[in-house]
């Protein structure tokens, strides 16, 4: 970020001459003779983060390196009307193997190559050179030209602009959203890896595998064990046949088929008989919760708007009707099985399960919880257009393919975000995806081996232009559906706080207020040792700063790399991020976290304490806040601190230090749960007498 900070006011600094400066580069770029040179598409997208920060006018931006990319274009289409004479293997510049890779893109995607050529860095020059060896007229050339320049241009302009409006955001703090998007990029970059990795040994392990299937037909016991069972491994040897749909393809669907049939049986089976998952359901909400964050409110609400029935509706049409004019018909009778039949499905088990929606959640929405519709969707919808653009072997594979997995995740990811569906939910709605997504996949297969219906005709230019159309009209579409979807729907309103009727200790002993914290899969911890009853949360918080307890720091990228480095390197951190615990299902980075420092000012011995709102109110008005206290002496394994045994020690501390202030009004003690061995998650032990402190914070006087 301070490379940008410290960048972008020098470009703005050229003034009016940077608008020239971005176009001449765009336009060495796209010009076969200096592309090598020119690095134009970083350029451009910079100069929409410069147009974000104020420097320059969007529109103006927008001619100025539209006309740079068209002519430097232009003049490369006028050098491939010289020519093949002008490429050679030892030419730097003008290399033949890459006249002989965008020889093969323009045959594959024809006149709107120009267009998506303008979108592929090496092939950006070169597809102009070869329309111009093929013969194209100037006007047809002209006319795609100036189409794909203008759509290159407004759409890394906007992807600049989109960061440029960040970069003060997150430039200024790492919030929870910096933790997010790390976890995101870090993941996304190891799947993009492993799936690198996995297509290189691809056809050595295929190689193995038909080595080691020819010594085994070549041994003579299975020789003679095959001459004894003729009609069984007959039969078997159809079923692996690749000659036939109902050979080795068939088999294929059936026994993936059979295996998300039995995950969904299982998943759904869980749901019904399994508490420990509706436990696990709640504090993973919860959790997600305590990490709530506009930034990725924002964000996560238009990724879910992918998931949104109007949008699908939206892409499935325009999906359609760009198979029709591509004379790829045979596929949309799987596509809207898989759709209607996803749908169907949905909302029959939305109905029988009846499963509420989350308390926490962002917006309120009046269906049912179990399963996900929007998880279900995207796997079904989104999926099938990957199963279509492999089909038509539209590019790599392994790009449609990952792009199709990390969409999918994100709106499942957004869906548990937004606290809209608990984490079963969204698996279990993956799984009815995928289900409906095979059906549909298994028609087009069937459809195809038995009537031929996938034709392999190239579609017209006129075709393609329609092509092109629709898919502009439905990305219009989809994004005024996904700024009505923002604009239309209700936010939840915050839980209000209840009236408790009975005394506190009552309360615990008929289970109102837990007992005790717990771990994120409800198993109980250290029981509740202090409840404190203030008329404010402003009294509550004014309390435990003037006894010297310091509030911790939300879990976001930049407190807990500074949590690291104060534990490691033995430095001071007062605010430093707490590990959560729960407390009736919700995590205390909700709530409150406060600590102490000792006189070893380090991280890795401090005194620290958890408090949770209760959402109750006494029968006098006060708010009841309750939290447990120990002490961290020390660290373990490197990453995580060790308590203190003796918690009592720590809950007697902290009144001590609460006494001090002189703002308690009344204290008095009550036996909570019978005295206590235990361990905490970690495994560290702690022992107590299970009683727990009551302290009544004195009202301010006015």
């Amino acid at each position: 970020m301070g490379f940008l900070n410290d960048l972008l006011p020098s470009i703005q600094s050229l003034g009016l001459w940077g608008y020239w400066v971005i176009g001449l580069l765009a336009f060495g770029e796209a010009l076969v003779l200096t592309s090598l040179f020119s690095p134009g598409t970083v350029i451009v997208v910079l100069g929409g983060a410069l147009v974000a920060q104020g420097f320059y006018d969007f529109g103006d931006m927008i001619w100025f390196v539209a006309i740079g990319t068209t002519l430097g274009a232009e003049l490369s289409f006028r050098i491939g009307e010289k020519g093949e004479g002008l490429f050679g293997e030892d030419n730097r510049v003008f290399k033949t193997a890459h006249l002989e890779r965008g020889k093969k893109f323009f045959a594959k995607y024809g006149a709107p190559s120009i267009i998506i050529g303008h979108f592929f860095g090496p092939l950006r020059p070169i597809v102009p050179v070869v329309a111009g060896l093929s013969g194209m007229s100037r006007r047809r050339f002209f006319a795609w030209n100036v189409v794909g320049g203008f759509a290159y241009t407004i759409a890394l302009l906007s992807v600049g602009y989109f960061f440029g409006t960040a970069f003060d955001f997150l430039g200024a703090t790492a919030t929870r959203a910096g933790l997010f998007v790390l976890a995101l990029l870090l993941g996304f970059a190891l799947l993009w890896y492993l799936s690198v990795k996995l297509r290189q040994a691809l056809p050595f392990l295929i190689s193995v595998a038909r080595s080691v299937g020819q010594a085994v037909r070549d041994n003579p016991d299975v020789r003679a064990l095959l001459g004894r069972h003729p009609r069984l491994f007959g039969f078997v040897a159809n079923r692996l046949s690749r000659q036939t749909f109902t050979g080795l393809p068939l088999t294929g669907f059936v026994i993936v088929f059979g295996y998300f049939l039995i995950l969904y049986a299982g998943s759904t089976l869980s749901f019904i008989t399994s508490q420990s998952i509706v436990q696990a359901d709640i504090r993973v909400a919860n959790l997600l919760f305590a990490f709530r964050d506009p930034a990725l409110v924002q964000f996560f609400t238009i990724v879910t708007a992918f998931g949104y029935w109007k949008i699908i509706v939206i892409l499935a049409l325009a999906l359609s009707l760009v198979l029709w004019a591509g004379q790829r018909i045979s596929y949309l009778p799987g596509l809207w099985l898989a759709l209607v039949g996803n749908q169907v499905t949905v909302s029959l088990l939305k109905i029988a399960f009846a499963r509420p929606r989350p308390e926490l959640a962002v917006y309120t929405e009046s269906s049912f919880s179990f399963p996900s519709g929007h998880s279900a969707v995207s796997v079904a919808f989104y999926g099938f257009v990957v199963f279509v653009l492999v089909r038509e072997r539209f590019g790599p594979r392994l790009v449609p393919l990952l792009a199709g997995a990390i969409g999918v995740f994100l709106i499942g990811l957004s869906r548990l975000y937004l606290v809209e569906h608990y984490l079963s939910d969204v698996l279990n709605g993956y799984l009815v995806g995928a289900l409906w997504l095979l059906v549909g996949i298994w028609l087009v297969e069937w459809r195809r081996a038995g009537k031929g219906h996938l034709g392999v005709s190239r579609p017209s230019g006129m075709r393609k232009l329609i092509q092109i159309g629709l898919i502009v009209s439905a990305g219009a579409g989809v994004w005024i559906s996904i700024l009505d979807y923002q604009q239309t729907l209700n936010i939840r309103a915050p839980a209000r706080i209840a009236q408790l009727s009975d005394p506190l200790e009552t309360a615990f002993l008929k289970g109102i207020l837990p007992t005790h914290s717990e771990n994120i899969f409800g198993v109980s911890q250290e029981p509740v040792s202090l409840a404190i009853l203030a008329k404010s949360e402003a009294g509550f918080l004014g309390l435990l700063k003037k006894a010297g307890w310091q509030l911790a720091d939300g879990p976001n990228l930049n407190s807990l790399s500074r949590a690291a480095y104060a534990v490691w390197f033995r430095r001071e951190y007062g605010s430093a991020p707490i590990t959560p615990a729960f407390w009736n299902g919700k995590p205390q980075p909700h709530d409150f976290g406060f600590q102490q420092e000792t006189a070893d000012k380090n991280l890795r011995k401090r005194h620290h304490a958890r408090f949770w709102r209760t959402g109750f109110r006494t029968r006098d008005g006060l708010l009841i806040f309750v939290g447990t206290a120990s002490f961290d002496d020390g660290l373990k394994w490197g990453l995580t601190h060790r308590i203190d045994p003796n918690i009592d020690a720590e809950r007697d501390f902290l009144a001590d230090d609460l006494r001090k202030t002189g703002l308690l009004a009344k204290e008095y003690e009550i036996q909570l749960v019978p005295p206590v061995l235990g361990t905490n998650l970690t495994g560290d032990p702690f022992f107590t007498d299970g009683r727990t402190l009551v302290l009544r914070v004195a009202p301010v006087s006015n």
